[in-house]
């Protein structure tokens, strides 16, 4: 447990001192969530619910970036 992050959403404090790491299949699990959640988004008629995940899915979206491979790696 000497690996835990303490996370309180309050403190706004985000710690980024650290490579993003994730191994394949936790990456997979998160592609096959963001993709779940934007074709929910996309066939949502309610505007305003739409706009919230659409936000949502932003933001899933900049945490998978983080761990795409740079441009250039096989």
């Amino acid at each position: 447990m000497g690996n835990v992050i303490p996370f309180n959403p309050d403190s706004h404090i985000v710690r980024d001192d650290q490579q993003p790491h994730i191994d394949p299949y936790s990456f997979a699990l998160l592609i096959g969530v963001f993709n779940d959640l934007t074709a929910y988004r996309d066939s949502e008629p309610d505007r305003e619910r739409a706009a919230l995940m659409r936000k949502t899915a932003t933001k899933l979206n900049a945490v998978l970036a983080r761990f795409e491979p740079p441009q250039g790696a096989a």
